[in-house]
């Protein structure tokens, strides 16, 4: 039971990690507090360590030798690295599990496709630019629940591990780099409707198809402002 509560407290400092870092909270470059950081996410200061290490050994946080720990800053070569690796390992598990994915999981990415355009239909009401705060988080945590089901239905669990921790790379590069405008979020969320259109059709081809666009898409996006700088 002990066991299971200290995995529980190391997950909720990660994932406040994480929610700072995709919220534009802690921007590269800047130097974290330990101490801070656990009092605000309501845990001791334990867990908060894990939780750095856990992101250090992801690349996303580096640590200085007396200095402390940093949050990376990321070239446009590490997007197109991070975007890369997802083409090449979702494309191959899509195609294992077009013909594997079961009502329940059809009926989940619907779910997940549903949500993502109520956030932006929240943010059109909103007459804001950009997709912000609690609709932006909603947006990207039903996006990656989207691709994670779909490796899951593969059947390869390494793969969901290594894309789901390339996509939160990927996320963080997004903070501030991609534009979440209108045409942004639309874009992304019809894609996620065209390749589930195929899955419903088992067609692997195709899924695969708007996959690679889609990929291809967010990356052109997340590159276009650093090649602006």
């Amino acid at each position: 039971m002990k066991n299971i509560r200290t995995r529980s407290l190391n997950q909720q400092a990660y994932d406040f990690i994480c929610s700072r870092l995709a919220s534009g909270d802690l921007k590269p470059g800047s130097k974290l507090s330990e101490p801070s950081l656990a009092a605000a996410c309501g845990v001791s200061r334990t867990p908060m360590r894990e939780a750095v290490r856990r992101l250090v050994e992801e690349g996303v946080l580096y640590q200085r030798e007396k200095s402390g720990t940093y949050v990376s800053r990321f070239a446009a070569d590490d997007i197109s690295d991070a975007y890369e690796i997802r083409a090449v390992i979702e494309s191959a598990m899509l195609l294992r599990a077009v013909e594997k994915l079961k009502e329940k999981d059809l009926d989940t990415l619907q779910r997940n496709c549903d949500r993502m355009h109520k956030a932006i239909l929240d943010m059109r009401n909103s007459g804001l630019p950009l997709m912000t705060g609690k609709t932006e988080s909603l947006f990207l945590e039903e996006d990656l629940a989207f691709h994670l089901r779909l490796l899951r239905a593969s059947g390869n669990a390494l793969a969901e591990k290594i894309i789901a921790n390339t996509y939160r790379r990927n996320q963080f590069f997004g903070t501030h780099s991609h534009q979440r405008n209108l045409r942004h979020v639309t874009t992304a969320w019809r894609f996620h409707c065209e390749i589930l259109k195929a899955c419903r059709q088992r067609d692997a081809i195709s899924a695969v198809k708007w996959l690679k666009e889609h990929l291809a898409y967010s990356e052109k996006d997340a590159l276009l402002p650093l090649s602006m700088m």
